[in-house]
C-alpha cells in the first residue's frame, strides 16, 4: 500500500486526524518495520517488546502488508524531536557539553598526583587499560540508559523498579558534588579577581598574612645577589649592608630553600588570606564573607547558564570548552619554553614497571577512571536523555573515552612541566620536591610557577579563568542532572516550572555551601571529596551493571541499543561478556582493593579526628542506604502475592521504552493505538454500498471482523492491548 494513496488510507482504517506525511525514503526505519513484521508474523507474541512480558496474550497469526504511515509526532530534522521535554539544538551541543562535564578537576588535580606517586608511565598504562575494559562499558551503558527512554537518573530506573534506589543514590551523589564544587568555584573566582593586580599577591612575602617561614627563592635573583656579595633574605630581597643584618634580628637570611623549613608564599596566600584557615577540623569560625560573596556569584552564573535548560547551556559550551583547551595549550607551550620543564616532563612520564605488580596502583587507576568520567553521578544519563532517539551513542562513547584520556595526559604534562620549572627555580632535585595533589596542586604549585613568569598577571588571568570555567561547567551539567531528575519524576507539576525548581535548588545549595567558606571549610571539602567520589562510584557501577545485565537482561539491553543506532555494538559477544561477567568482577575486585588499602584522610601533617572519619563514612554510606530502603518501599507498595511482587519489580514498567509513540511503533506498532488503527482491520461492521471496498464478512472465533478482498487477511479474537499512559508528543 502506498503511503501517499488516499484510497489506501481509507483501507487502513478510520483515523482522520491530520498529520505531516513524508515519503518513505525520508523515514529510514520504515523498512525496519516491514522486516520486523516479516520476521515475526508467525508468532504474534513476538510483536510485543520484552517490557510487556507480564501480558498473557493469545493472538492469532497476523500478516501485515505494505508500508505504514505513523501520524504521531513531527520529527523533522528542524526543531526538537521531543516537543514536551526538548532536545539538544545540535549534536555538537551535546558532545561539547559532555566533554565539558568529563573535563573536571579530577583530570587536573588528581591524575598528575597519582601518576607521579605510582610510577609515572606505568600508572598511565594502567589507567588506559582500565578505561577501556571498565570505563567505556559503564559509559556506554549510561548513555544508552538515558537516550532510550529520554528520562533523568531517577525515572530511568523504571527499567528495573526494584533498583530505583540506584537512581536515588546517583541523585544524592550529584547533590554532594555540586555543593562542594561550588566552594572550589568561589576559590577560583577569588584568585581570578586577584590576578588583575599589577603584582600577584602570592608572589611575595611582604604581605600582612605572611609568616616568618615564608620564603621567596628566585634563581636569577639569587645569582645576582651572590655576585654582589650580598645576603639573600627570606622575603626575596638582597641585603648588601652586613652591619644592618647583624644589628637587626627581625631580618632573617636564607642560604638555600629547604622544603621542610620554608613555606611558599602561594601556600600562605591560600591558607591565611583566601580561606582564613584554622588549624583544627572543628574550629568553624570565622566565615570569610568575601568567599561567601564569590560563592553567590558562582551560583548566579550557574542559574543563568541553566535558565533555559539544555538550550542555553548547550550554546554556552561552544565558547567555554573550546576556550578551555586553547588556554590549556597556551599554558603548556609557555611552560615548555622554560628551563627545567622538559626534565620534569621526562621524570613525570618515565615508567617504573615494578608498579604494575602492585594491585593498589590498579585500584587507584580505576578510581581515577570513575572520578574522571564522573560515572554513576547521573550526569551522563541526563546528557544523553536530551539526544534524539537515533543518535549514535556508540560513537559518542568512544569519542568521550579518547577525549578524556587525552585530556588527562595533557593535564599531567602541564603539571609536570610547571613543577619541573619550579624545581629549577628553587634549586631542588625533582625527587626531593614534595609533590602533592588536590587543592595544593591547583591553587599552590601552579600559581607559584605562574608567578615566576614574565607578565605573570596575564598568565594568571588565563589560568584561573580556565579553572573557573572547568568548575562552573561541571556544576552546570550536575545542576541540570538534579533539576531534570526532579522534573521527570513529577512531570505534571514540575516540568512547566523548570525555572522555579532551578532557582529553589540553587538557593538551597548556596545556603548549604556557606559553611564551606568557614575557617575549617578546607577540611570539610577534602572530607566530602575523599568519601563521595571514590569507592562509592565503583559500588554504584557494580550495582548498575548487575541490574541491567542480569535483572533486565543484557540481550534486551543490546536490542534497545540496536533499536536506537540500527545495529548491535560490534562485537556483540564481547559487550555481552563485558557487561555480564568482566565488569562486575572488576568492580568487585576494585572495591576489595579500595577497602584493603584504605588510609585515613589527612591534609599535610594534620590528621583528622576519629569522629571526622565517622562523619565521612556516614556521608559515603548515605546514598547507598537509599538502595535497600527504596527496594523495601517498592516491595511493600506493590500489590499481589510474595512471588508476584518480586516478578513485577524485576519487570520493566509499562512506561519504559521510547518516549515518542512513533519510535515505539517502529518495532512494536500493535502497542500504539494510532498504529493499530492503521494495520488492524476494523472490528465494527461498516457498510457503504457504493465504493465496493468491503466485500465480505468473516466469523472467526465467534467474533465478526471485516476483511478487505484485496488483502485476504484473517485475524482472530485479540485480548485488549495495553494503553501506554506515558506522556508523549502526540
Amino acid at each position: 500500500m502506498s503511503i501517499n494513496s488516499q484510497s489506501d488510507l481509507r483501507l487502513s482504517g478510520s483515523n482522520n486526524r491530520p498529520s505531516n506525511r513524508r515519503n518513505s525514503q525520508n523515514r529510514p526505519f520504515t523498512e525496519e518495520v516491514k522486516t520486523t513484521y516479516k520476521r515475526s508474523f508467525r508468532d504474534a507474541n513476538s510483536i510485543y517488546p520484552p517490557f510487556c512480558r507480564k501480558l498473557d496474550l493469545n493472538v492469532s497469526d497476523y500478516i501485515p502488508e505494505g508500508d505504514i504511515e505513523f501520524p504521531f509526532e513531527d520529527i523533522d530534522d528542524v526543531g526538537d524531536e521531543n516537543k514536551i521535554r526538548g532536545n539538544w539544538s545540535s549534536r555538537m551541543d551535546y558532545l561539547l557539553s559532555a566533554v565539558g562535564f568529563i573535563f573536571n578537576l579530577g583530570n587536573l588535580w588528581r591524575f598528575p598526583y597519582y601518576c607521579r606517586i605510582n610510577g609515572g608511565g606505568s600508572f598511565c598504562f594502567c589507567y588506559i587499560i582500565l578505561m577501556l575494559i571498565a570505563g567505556v562499558p559503564v559509559l556506554l551503558m549510561e548513555l544508552a540508559l538515558g537516550q532510550f527512554p529520554s528520562m533523568g537518573c531517577l525515572s530511568v530506573w523504571k527499567v528495573v523498579p526494584l533498583f530505583k534506589g540506584i537512581g536515588i543514590a546517583m541523585f544524592m551523589v550529584s547533590c554532594i558534588v555540586c555543593i562542594y564544587y561550588s566552594a572550589f568555584a568561589a576559590w577560583a573566582i577569588s584568585y581570578f579577581i586577584s590576578s588583575f593586580k599589577f603584582a600577584l599577591p602570592w608572589a611575595t612575602c611582604s604581605n600582612d598574612w605572611n609568616s616568618i617561614k615564608c620564603s621567596v627563592w628566585n634563581r636569577d635573583n639569587v645569582a645576582s645577589c651572590f655576585l654582589q656579595n650580598g645576603t639573600l633574605l627570606r622575603n626575596g630581597s638582597c641585603l648588601i649592608d652586613k652591619e644592618y643584618l647583624s644589628g637587626n634580628s627581625s631580618v632573617l637570611e636564607i642560604a638555600s630553600f629547604d622544603v621542610d623549613e620554608h613555606v611558599l608564599p602561594s601556600t600562605e596566600y591560600l591558607h591565611n588570606e583566601v580561606l582564613l584557615m584554622s588549624n583544627r577540623f572543628d574550629k568553624i569560625n570565622p566565615i570569610n564573607w568575601h568567599l561567601a560573596l564569590y560563592l553567590l556569584t558562582a551560583w548566579f552564573i550557574v542559574f543563568l547558564s541553566a535558565f533555559k535548560g539544555v538550550k542555553s547551556s548547550g550554546k554556552a559550551v561552544y565558547v567555554i570548552v573550546i576556550a578551555l583547551y586553547m588556554v590549556l595549550f597556551v599554558l603548556f607551550v609557555r611552560f615548555l619554553t622554560l628551563p627545567g620543564s622538559i626534565s620534569g616532563l621526562i621524570y613525570f612520564y618515565t615508567p617504573t614497571w615494578k608498579f604494575l605488580a602492585d594491585l593498589t596502583v590498579w585500584g587507584t587507576a580505576a578510581g581515577q577512571v570513575f572520578y574522571s568520567l564522573l560515572c554513576c553521578t547521573g550526569g551522563l544519563v541526563t546528557l544523553a536523555s536530551y539526544n534524539k532517539f537515533h543518535n549514535n551513542i556508540l560513537k559518542d562513547a568512544w569519542i568521550l573515552c579518547i577525549v578524556d584520556i587525552m585530556t588527562s595526559l595533557f593535564c599531567g604534562a602541564l603539571a609536570s612541566s610547571a613543577v619541573g620549572f619550579l624545581c629549577y627555580e628553587l634549586e631542588i632535585p625533582l625527587e626531593r620536591f614534595s609533590f602533592k595533589g588536590g587543592a595544593q596542586l591547583v591553587f599552590v604549585y601552579l600559581p607559584e610557577a605562574i608567578a615566576k613568569l614574565p607578565v605573570a598577571p596575564i598568565y594568571s588571568i588565563l589560568y584561573f579563568a580556565m579553572i573557573t570555567a572547568i568548575i562552573l561547567t561541571t556544576m552546570n551539567i550536575t545542576m541540570e542532572t538534579i533539576v531534570s531528575a526532579i522534573c521527570d519524576e513529577f512531570p505534571e507539576r514540575l516540568r512547566r516550572n523548570h525555572r522555579h525548581v532551578l532557582a529553589f535548588t540553587c538557593v538551597i545549595f548556596y545556603v548549604l555551601g556557606i559553611p564551606l567558606c568557614a575557617a575549617a571549610g578546607l577540611y570539610w571539602l577534602l572530607l566530602l571529596d575523599y568519601f563521595t567520589t571514590t569507592w562509592t562510584l565503583v559500588l554504584l557501577a557494580f550495582l548498575e551493571c548487575m541490574a541491567i545485565s542480569w535483572a533486565y537482561g543484557v540481550d534486551n539491553f543490546l536490542d534497545n541499543i540496536k533499536w536506537m543506532i540500527g545495529f548491535y555494538p560490534p562485537p556483540y559477544i564481547v559487550w555481552k561478556i563485558l557487561w555480564k561477567f568482566v565488569c562486575p568482577f572488576i568492580y568487585l575486585a576494585l572495591l576489595s582493593l579500595a577497602w584493603f588499602a584504605y588510609k585515613p584522610v589527612e591534609y599535610e601533617k594534620y590528621k583528622y579526628p576519629i569522629y571526622a572519619e565517622h562523619i565521612g563514612w556516614g556521608i559515603s554510606l548515605a546514598p547507598l542506604i537509599a538502595i535497600p530502603v527504596t527496594a523495601v518501599v517498592k516491595f511493600c507498595s506493590t500489590k499481589g502475592t510474595f512471588i508476584q511482587r518480586w516478578l513485577d519489580l524485576f519487570c520493566p514498567e509499562n512506561e519504559w521504552g521510547p518516549a515518542l509513540a512513533i519510535h515505539r511503533a517502529e518495532y512494536y506498532p500493535l502497542q500504539i493505538p494510532e498504529a493499530r488503527r492503521l494495520i488492524l482491520p476494523p472490528q465494527k461492521e461498516r457498510t457503504n454500498g457504493y465504493d465496493g471496498l468491503i466485500r465480505s464478512n468473516e466469523i472467526i472465533g465467534k467474533q465478526k471482523v471485516q476483511t478487505d478482498s484485496t488483502s485476504g487477511t484473517y485475524i482472530g479474537k485479540m485480548t485488549s492491548l495495553p494503553a501506554f499512559e506515558r506522556e508523549t508528543a502526540i
